[in-house]
């Protein structure tokens, strides 16, 4: 099966289990986005000492089941 189709089965399973999904990014401040990216730049430095270039994505959700 495809992953749009997974998505797709996912998505009608939430709107049948009434829930709204939100971007809990979309709460974070400036600061807040700071302080994340400062942590995980350091913790991915001491794991991985390697001097390439790291490039990451931060992505959070979450949903209310109504």
């Amino acid at each position: 099966m495809e992953y749009t189709d997974l998505m797709k089965q996912a998505e009608d399973h939430n709107k049948k289990m009434m829930t709204k999904e939100i971007n809990v990014c979309d709460l974070l401040t400036h600061d807040d986005r700071e302080a994340i990216a400062k942590i995980i730049d350091q913790r991915v430095a001491k794991e991985y000492p390697i001097n390439n270039e790291f490039k990451w994505v931060f992505e959070c959700k979450g949903h209310f089941i109504c």
